[in-house]
């Protein structure tokens, strides 16, 4: 269940330093005295969407992968986290935001729900 979560991680692995409520801009706002962060519908949304793209994509990454030499699989996988970038961008998120909704979602399990929720609704209609 928690799997498909996973994807994201190789993205939180991209940010150079830790994003704070503070450089976070529109992507997510936090104050510590409110609790957790707070996140539009639209957010959520285009984070569930990437999410599930980002699934597909290390899905077909793995079959690519396991038929190549070591070197090659290596640059594949490179290339892959461009890719997720850009699967992130194209939702509408920038990367802060992915993972500060990531952490969120481990965090929080209503939010993890609703995230797995949004998913299986797209994966129903496609």
């Amino acid at each position: 269940m928690h799997a498909i979560f996973f994807a994201a991680l190789p993205l939180a692995l991209l940010v150079a330093a830790p994003v704070s409520a503070s450089n976070r801009g529109h992507s997510a706002q936090e104050d510590p005295a409110v609790g957790p962060a707070q996140f539009s519908a639209r957010q959520i949304h285009a984070y569930a969407a990437a999410l599930l793209d980002i699934q597909k994509m290390r899905q077909s990454l793995f079959a690519q992968a396991a038929k190549l030499a070591p070197e090659q699989a290596a640059i594949l996988k490179n290339k892959a986290q461009f890719e997720m970038i850009a699967i992130v961008e194209r939702h509408g998120l920038d990367l802060p935001g992915f993972n500060a909704i990531t952490t969120e979602v481990e965090r929080q399990r209503r939010l993890r729900h609703e995230v797995r929720q949004l998913m299986m609704e797209q994966l129903l209609s496609t």
